[in-house]
């Protein structure tokens, strides 16, 4: 008797299932790692960027120590894997990396800047496709692109790249972040992107670098240009898939928890040097999996991170528009020097998002702490 088929799902049903039963076991299923903090760019709003130096680079993962890793993540049951850096491909190892994941049969996500495809990477990939590949296009202009990156050429790289990628067959899409210097580019940048047959999508929010420097945060939109940006253009302002689940909750009611995002529940992140945390920009607390097993570190850090309580009256304790706000407590801590204080420059966007979907003037979130404070128009 013939074999019956395999009954099949979409993905996106598929995807939902997964996660509605990850929220319901408190388990984690998606991974960030970043491989490397190498990189053949030095982009200036990069955070990862003050570690793309060669005196860092010894304290990377080894291979042997990221193979034991992915080895406790697939028992763990983790099924989306993301590789990120830095530039991925700046790794001599990173096939041996990225076939050992794929033999595990996690769904493989890679970030990367495009500049490094060769047609014998694109072929290396194509035996062995990724679920996807993300591409940063924050500019289609040459002289804007290599002053951005401070490499020149990187632009024909990058323009060379994307032809190879054109005609792979892999699956990919593209991720542009807007501001103040590539403002005026967004509908070339959306133009070249739908030549290629996908969506245009773009963030805007900019964090400090991982050492503290605050420079990256001089390229910030106004709050007046995101609101005008997100009047014309498809804002992005996470991903197609759930990642993390956001607990409800009501200005009147509103949870001592420092993270209300959603943090410490079905995602880890682990930095190039193995410290694991519950996402890209959390780092107020961490673990060495170089010092602990997988399970143990996410035991350590997700407790540690649910436990964060605010002390203080901070407005962001009872704000009423949190829910359109993207600061995070590392963010604040770096910024303002306490991780419960508000980021002014995250409360005026909040504002002017919240405002957008009320149709109404809404009252700032400081206005009670700052008696001089206008609301922006």
């Amino acid at each position: 008797m013939p074999n019956a088929p395999l009954p099949t799902i979409e993905y996106k049903e598929f995807s939902l299932k997964v996660h509605e039963r990850a929220a319901e076991t408190r388990r984690v299923i998606k991974a960030q790692m970043e491989i490397t903090y190498r990189c053949n760019l030095h982009c200036v709003h990069c955070y990862t960027d003050p570690y793309n130096s060669r005196q860092y680079f010894p304290r990377e993962l080894s291979l042997g120590e990221i193979k034991r890793i992915f080895d406790e993540m697939a028992d763990l049951g983790i099924l989306w894997l993301n590789l990120t850096g830095g530039e991925i491909f700046m790794r001599t190892d990173f096939f041996d990396i990225y076939e050992y994941a794929y033999r595990k049969g996690f769904l493989l996500q890679l970030y990367t800047n495009g500049t490094v495809f060769t047609q014998a990477i694109i072929d290396r990939l194509t035996q062995s496709p990724p679920f996807s590949i993300d591409i940063s296009c924050h500019s289609v202009n040459e002289e804007a692109f290599d002053r951005f990156t401070q490499v020149p050429g990187s632009f024909r790289n990058f323009m060379k790249g994307m032809e190879l990628l054109r005609h792979s067959g892999l699956p990919f899409c593209f991720k542009t972040k807007a501001m103040n210097w590539n403002k005026e580019e967004i509908p070339e940048i959306r133009r070249f992107i739908e030549s290629f047959g996908q969506r245009f999508r773009f963030t805007t929010s900019l964090s400090p670098r991982l050492n503290g420097d605050l420079s990256s945060l001089d390229y910030r939109l106004t709050p007046e240009e995101i609101r005008g940006l997100e009047d014309t253009e498809l804002y992005a302002d996470q991903e197609d898939e759930p990642c993390q689940d956001t607990p409800s909750w009501t200005p009147s009611s509103p949870p001592e928890r420092l993270y209300r995002c959603g943090c410490a529940t079905n995602t880890i992140h682990i930095n190039a040097w193995g410290e694991l945390g519950t996402c890209t920009m959390q780092y107020e607390r961490r673990a060495s999996l170089r010092d602990c097993s997988l399970t143990d570190a996410i035991d350590r850090v997700f407790s540690a991170v649910r436990a964060l309580r605010y002390t203080s009256d901070s407005p962001c304790r009872t704000c009423g528009i949190s829910t359109f706000c993207e600061k995070t407590p590392t963010d604040a801590r770096r910024e303002t020097g306490d991780a419960e204080a508000p980021i002014p420059y995250d409360c005026d966007v909040a504002l002017t998002r919240a405002e957008r979907v009320a149709g109404r003037p809404l009252i700032h979130p400081l206005a009670a702490t700052h008696k001089n404070w206008r609301t922006p128009p």
